[in-house]
């Protein structure tokens, strides 16, 4: 090949090669954009997360029966809802703003707005009576068959006491002489002797209750409603749990309250309707101990969504009762109407 031959051939070489150089640039660039565009993509993403957790409505509920309810609500993006084991818990997070609505128990809620001078609001009535007396066999079908018999209960210095006593008198009888009380102090202490029938006649909340029952067998039966046995005595609703709103919140979003009405009806009502999906649901969220424990427990929490005078009235009267028992156990003080929403 002459020298000419041999130049057109570098030359295209040398074309050839500049070629590849630009495409591999190309090519380089355009994989360095799409990862910008992806990592652009994920933060925004993030962002839009971020931005939708900031702008949720701020939910806290108690394990167990007062949390039931707000268990379908952990599912909707409109609500940041968290579950927790301890009221101090809820006081704290209600007190320094961090949470704006919150289950809890109704004497709780007179309490904190006593303590907060209207900080809060009672927006509805979302538990009614949790409350059974458990036999071990048979015997007591009402009240008055209690009179010369040994009750184990818990606790003593609180709601299930100052319950439980009053309808004793209603019944005419006398706690710690007619009805002789022990108060244990902790709810798996007593379901357990429930259960291998140590305490024949055992006072339980659920789900300590459906605990005892899961471990005691057909013979461990319930006795008495206390929630019925209240209704008889009162003429109304033993108003056990309900839900606040910080009175701040409310006022300047008005519409989300209604809305988290609307919304925590409805989660109620899948609870009391679809209890297999409710019980999974509560066992996953760690509301209650177990999917079974869950399914025996629900049917007997008496979940609701009652608010306006149906909710006052049963309010009312319960607070009555606790006030007249030991009044630090609503706070010092009866509410006034501004508690009601």
């Amino acid at each position: 090949m002459n020298a000419l031959g041999m130049g057109k051939k570098l030359g295209v070489l040398v074309v050839f090669a500049a070629l590849l150089m630009c495409l591999g640039a190309c090519g380089q660039q355009t994989s360095s954009t799409n990862a910008s565009s992806s990592a652009s993509a994920s933060t925004s993403s993030a962002s839009a997360s971020s931005t939708a957790a900031a702008n949720a409505v701020h939910v806290m509920a108690l394990n167990g029966p007062t949390g039931i309810g707000m268990a379908r609500l952990s599912q909707n993006s409109a609500y940041d809802v968290r579950f927790v084991g301890a009221t101090d818990e809820v006081v704290s997070a209600i007190s320094s703003g961090s949470v704006d609505i919150a289950a809890v128990p109704t004497n709780l809620a007179a309490t904190l707005y006593n303590k907060t001078q209207g900080g809060v609001k009672m927006l509805a009535v979302d538990t009614y009576g949790t409350l059974y007396l458990l036999q071990k066999g048979e015997g007591v079908s009402s009240l008055s068959d209690l009179s010369g018999k040994r009750v184990y209960a818990t606790g003593a210095g609180a709601n299930p006491q100052y319950i439980f006593e009053y309808l004793l008198q209603q019944a005419g009888l006398e706690p710690g002489k007619t009805v002789n009380i022990e108060y244990l102090p902790e709810h798996s202490e007593l379901a357990a002797l429930a259960a291998n029938g140590e305490a024949e006649l055992a006072l339980l909340p659920e789900p300590f209750v459906s605990v005892a029952q899961a471990k005691g067998g057909d013979s461990l039966r319930v006795a008495l409603n206390i929630g019925e046995e209240w209704k008889k005595a009162t003429g109304t609703e033993l108003a056990m749990g309900c839900v606040i709103v910080r009175s701040e919140f409310a006022e300047q979003h008005p519409e989300a309250v209604k809305q988290f009405l609307e919304d925590l009806n409805a989660s109620v009502q899948f609870a009391n309707n679809d209890i297999d999906a409710a019980a999974q649901l509560c066992a996953d969220l760690r509301i209650l101990p177990n999917a079974a424990v869950a399914k025996s427990a629900i049917p007997k929490c008496s979940l609701v969504c009652v608010t306006g005078a149906d909710a006052q009235a049963a309010v009312d009267g319960y607070l009555a009762v606790l006030y007249k028992a030991n009044p630090k156990s609503v706070g010092s003080a009866l509410p006034d109407k501004a508690f009601y929403y």
